[in-house]
């Protein structure tokens, strides 16, 4: 049996197009934006940390996509009661 994690996600964001794309896209992974916070998402996640890893950085580079256009981006992450690395998105290499 899985544990289930509660996943935390703390985004800043410079200049995004279309914030509505973004966050359509972010539910419909099944991460929904935390009521009265701008750019915080909470979900859950049931697999290791590394997957969950994974599976966050290809998640937000594809809303990124979604919301068409942005200067910097970089969020935080905390899984259950583990905070992680900051992420900063790099437009040149289109990575984190």
């Amino acid at each position: 049996m899985s544990k289930e994690y509660d996943v935390l996600v703390v985004v800043e964001v410079e200049n995004l197009e279309d914030k509505a794309a973004f966050d359509k896209y972010l539910k419909r992974e099944g991460l929904v934006e935390i009521e009265g916070e701008e750019f915080a998402y909470k979900g859950v996640s049931a697999t290791p940390l590394f997957n969950t890893r994974a599976f966050l950085e290809d998640v937000f580079k594809k809303a990124l996509k979604k919301g068409k256009g942005f200067d910097n981006f970089k969020m935080i992450v905390q899984l259950g009661e583990n905070p992680l690395e900051i992420y900063k998105y790099n437009k040149e290499t289109k990575s984190f």
